[in-house]
């Protein structure tokens, strides 16, 4: 059986620093959410560096991916496993991602529904909002990854303004000794749970995925590199603010840290309750995040079954993300469900089957070279016996599979 190649679905070209902005707010978006309440009881005073080593270990992941991509120009993981070993075998691998994806922005979407119904609109039913969110989460996804990323871009902007204000105006309420014992539940503990969280990035299967979608491929590394490194740079930061305000045995009853920071600001008379500051970034935040998850899914659906056109898929997509999101009975099991399953296993997905993956695509391709080569030698005149031409006539047949 030929292994033919996956189609590459025209997706259009992204620049180096708009991909760069969405794979940042795609995963500092969880900023916002009740993420950095888990990190902080598993860290306490030592918490902030957790974001720090999972950035650390992913870094690493995504060069080992990187250098392996590099053999293959032009190729995303999904098509070199698909040429390399077949089509059957990619077609699991991007359901496994698609599944692990949906599963994932369906919870984000069902935790930005809860937050928005427990902050600011305790009386608006939690499918009304989850619909408007999907809504525009569709929209955006309908428009590309070029439409996403250049959203992301400019969104990035006035979110890095806006969390700089949520974390600077606080500081009035911050004690640096709320952060003692400097090294927390232990220097081993932090590093574990740095490892098992890892899964806060998803920046190695995007990229992995998304290879070919660069303009210039030469800034590959870059965008990996930088998008990682400025998230667990946001996440320290928010998290040594957070525990140097509400202190670790608090911080862990906090369900929304941002909002929390949000609402302590107290400068003088006239600049006190910014929480509207906070509900726009959070809006547009989520929007950006679903949409993306909304059209990865689509498009690893679409490549994997090998369709030209991924738009078709985003509204049975859309309707999936609607009914799983509200599976779960109510919001402290969208927590717990986040805390145990997808926090401590998602990186098993997210990040060390991409890396697995490239390995085995390298040491596939450089088997089946050194198989050709062999049986070039092997094909020469000068070695023909009585069995040689169905020998070579075989030796064609598997060259050609």
């Amino acid at each position: 059986m030929n292994a033919k190649r996956l189609p590459l679905i025209h997706t259009g070209r992204v620049g180096v620093v708009e991909l760069t902005a969405l794979m940042t707010v795609y995963s500092s978006t969880e900023i916002f959410l009740s993420m950095p309440s888990r990190i902080a009881v598993e860290g306490a005073g030592f918490a902030w560096a957790i974001p720090l080593v999972s950035g650390t270990l992913v870094t690493i992941a995504f060069l080992i991916v990187h250098f392996c991509l590099k053999r293959f120009p032009g190729e995303n993981l999904l098509q070199v496993i698909s040429r390399l070993f077949g089509r059957f075998t990619a077609l699991p691998i991007a359901l496994v991602f698609a599944v692990l994806l949906l599963a994932q922005t369906a919870l984000v979407t069902r935790e930005f529904t809860e937050t928005v119904v427990t902050t600011v609109l305790p009386a608006t039913p939690s499918a009304v909002i989850a619909f408007t969110f999907l809504l525009a989460a569709f929209y955006y996804a309908y428009k590309g990854l070029e439409g996403l990323s250049r959203t992301a871009l400019l969104f990035s902007y006035f979110c890095l303004v806006g969390v700089a204000l949520l974390l600077i105006l606080p500081l009035s309420w911050f004690d640096v000794r709320l952060l003692l014992p400097i090294w927390g539940r232990g220097i081993g503990n932090t590093l574990w749970f740095g490892a098992i969280n890892s899964s806060l990035f998803f920046n190695v299967l995007f990229l992995s995925v998304l290879y070919p979608t660069l303009r210039n491929r030469d800034h590959f590394l870059y965008v990996g590199v930088i998008s990682t490194i400025v998230t667990a740079v946001i996440f320290s930061i928010v998290l040594v603010v957070f525990l140097g305000t509400f202190a670790p045995a608090v911080s862990g009853k906090v369900p929304f840290p941002m909002y929390q920071l949000a609402r302590v600001i107290y400068v003088g008379r006239f600049v006190q309750r910014l929480e509207a500051i906070f509900v726009f970034l959070w809006t547009a935040a989520a929007v950006i995040k679903m949409g993306f998850g909304l059209w990865m899914v689509a498009y690893l659906y679409a490549l994997g079954f090998g369709m030209p056109l991924y738009r078709p898929l985003l509204a049975p997509v859309t309707l999936q993300l609607y009914v799983l999101s509200f599976l779960p009975p109510d919001f402290p099991a969208v927590l717990a469900l986040s805390a145990s399953v997808f926090e401590p296993y998602g990186w098993l997905v997210g990040v060390a089957l991409p890396v697995l993956l490239a390995v085995a695509a390298v040491l596939g391709d450089w088997w089946r070279k050194r198989r050709k080569n062999g049986r070039s030698v092997s094909e020469q005149p000068k070695t023909s016996t009585k069995g040689s031409g169905r020998w070579s006539k075989r030796g064609r047949t598997l060259l050609r599979s």
